[in-house]
């Protein structure tokens, strides 16, 4: 082998070290080797900065004087050194450039200038081999990063998503958000109307509502935005703070903030852009959660309504009568139709003595106030007719038990019936309800009202009063539900179709009657739904 391919390969031996040398010796590397193995003197070594396309001085003779960067192309820079160089080598690849090596001194045979040039390029592979190697670690890493930081968010929000109580999770939001970024301080602020109020925090916030400048910030931006200056922390005496946006379906919900990065070294430091990403990343698994949260609450709420409901059902079927009385001379019938699940009217039937008491009521409210109302006013009733008393001593300790009893704006409009049939009158007792209708063979009677609705005024007191009732007469109470129905259009059915109809079927037996009346409602009401209770009492004495 000749000695020029001896020296030659030496020469790549000596350059190959690059490939398993910290970057930071490449250029003290290329500049030995091109001393060692050349026959001109190695005046300076320049490598392409790997923050720019300029030139880097990376190495040089003591006799040299060379600036510390070149700008241009590697084919096109002049160096402006001293001694100025014979000869300028490339160190590059067919598509990188990765420097230049400076020579000087005396003319070399054209073998020696060969070898230079052949091991300038491969010096620049070597060194493009060194940087894809490294961008394969850092891809690796990256890529390691990532799946660490989606496995991270994974467990993280099977943690929060898990958390259905909305305290409980405000504090695991905080409590994760601080490990993720490595906060000294956080809050969550959830929306109140137009503003964001502190709902959780660890350490202080300078108000209790998040400043309408740095909201309307955070909002427009949509995304996590550092603040530094010290006027715009949140936290007071924090360094940097960070706040991102918590987007509900429709709109911002909240708004996650953290102050003070706590670096590896212990000290504090701005948030840097991994943990805006990872932040906002989070903000979008806290929006579930809380979303999550606020279905459940929802939820509960509702099944605590319904059990509410339910309830209220309970009583009302088991204060109203299971079924009507069989009373001689006398025919019933009723109907009892609540608008919704609980209704606030009431009905009931008490014989004694030869005759015949019946009760419509409605109570104001609905849902479980109103059916307590209704318990209470029952029992009462029961207890008051249980002692024998009269109609109008019975609206008189009624009225001064529900006032007494019942919130100021619970009140109960009434009307008490109560038939003879032997000595052929009617009594009755109308405390603010509908006016009900005597039917005759050839007249029609209201019983209209004398006296305010149960519960107004604790010292009112009602008088009984009495009407003729001939054999064969039939008495209409009703509630309001009966004669306000409303169509589709919202108009009602009304008292003059209903009296009309009431003319029209005087004669029928008292089923016929209740059965033409509800008949007629639901033809005028049609596809609209219920808007109110609707109860009907009809009592006809035999001819």
């Amino acid at each position: 082998m000749s000695p020029l391919v001896n020296q030659f390969a030496e020469f790549l031996h000596d350059l190959q070290q690059l490939e398993r040398a910290a970057l930071s010796s490449h250029g003290s590397l290329i500049f030995d080797a091109f001393a060692k193995h050349t026959p001109y003197d190695v005046s300076a070594v320049y490598l392409r900065d790997v923050r720019g396309p300029s030139l880097r001085l990376v190495a040089k003779s003591d006799a040299c004087i060379a600036p510390e960067v070149l700008e241009g192309e590697i084919e096109s820079a002049k160096p402006p050194l001293d001694p100025e160089p014979r000869h300028l080598i490339p160190i590059r690849t067919i598509r990188d450039q990765f420097g230049l090596v400076a020579l000087n001194g005396d003319a070399a045979s054209e073998e020696d200038l060969q070898m230079l040039h052949a091991a300038g390029a491969f010096a620049g592979s070597v060194l493009n081999n060194h940087r894809l190697a490294q961008e394969m670690r850092e891809g690796d890493f990256q890529l390691k990063y990532r799946l660490w930081e989606l496995e991270s968010l994974y467990d993280i929000g099977l943690s929060i998503a898990g958390t259905l109580n909305i305290d409980a999770l405000a504090d695991e939001i905080l409590f994760r958000m601080i490990s993720l970024i490595n906060a000294r301080r956080a809050a969550l602020f959830l929306r109140d109307g137009d503003k964001f109020r502190v709902y959780r925090s660890f350490g202080d916030t300078r108000s209790d509502f998040l400043d309408d400048e740095i909201t309307d910030r955070v909002v427009a931006a949509g995304e996590a935005l550092t603040f530094e200056d010290a006027s715009e922390c949140i936290f007071p005496g924090c360094i940097a703070t960070v706040a991102v946006p918590i987007k509900g379906n429709n709109a911002v919900i909240g708004v996650l903030a953290a102050g003070d990065r706590e670096t590896r070294e212990g000290d504090v430091g701005a948030f840097e852009a991994n943990e805006l990403r990872l932040l906002s990343l989070f903000a979008n698994q806290v929006a579930i959660a809380l979303e999550n949260a606020r279905l459940h609450k929802e939820a509960l709420e509702k099944q605590a309504m319904q059990r509410e409901l339910d309830l209220a059902a309970t009583i009302q079927r088991d204060i109203l009568p299971k079924s009507i009385p069989t009373v001689e001379g006398i025919e019933l019938a009723a109907l009892s139709r609540p608008a919704k699940q609980v209704g606030g009217d009431y009905h009931a039937f008490f014989q004694r003595e030869g005759t015949l008491t019946t009760i419509v009521a409605d109570v104001s409210g609905k849902s479980m106030p109103a059916a307590l109302l209704v318990s209470a006013f029952h029992a009462a009733v029961q207890l008051l007719f249980a002692e024998g008393r009269e109609l109008g001593d019975i609206a008189t300790e009624l009225n001064r038990h529900i006032h007494s009893w019942s919130a100021e704006n619970k009140f109960i409009t009434m009307i008490m019936v109560t038939i003879d049939p032997e000595a052929e009158t009617i009594q009755f007792v109308n405390a603010g309800h509908n006016p009900c209708y005597v039917l005759t063979a050839n007249h029609m009677e209201q019983l209209r009202s004398h006296g305010l609705p149960i519960g107004i005024l604790g010292t009112s007191k009602y008088m009984t009063q009495t009407r003729p009732f001939a054999a064969g007469s039939a008495v209409v109470l009703y509630s309001d539900g009966i004669n306000e129905a409303e169509n589709i259009a919202g108009d009602e059915w009304g008292n003059e179709a209903f009296e009309e109809l009431l003319v029209r079927s005087a004669g029928s037996t008292a089923v016929g009657l209740r059965d033409a009346i509800a008949a007629a409602v639901d033809g005028f009401v049609g596809e609209a739904p219920q808007k109110d209770d609707q109860t009907l009492v009809i009592a006809r004495s035999a001819a």
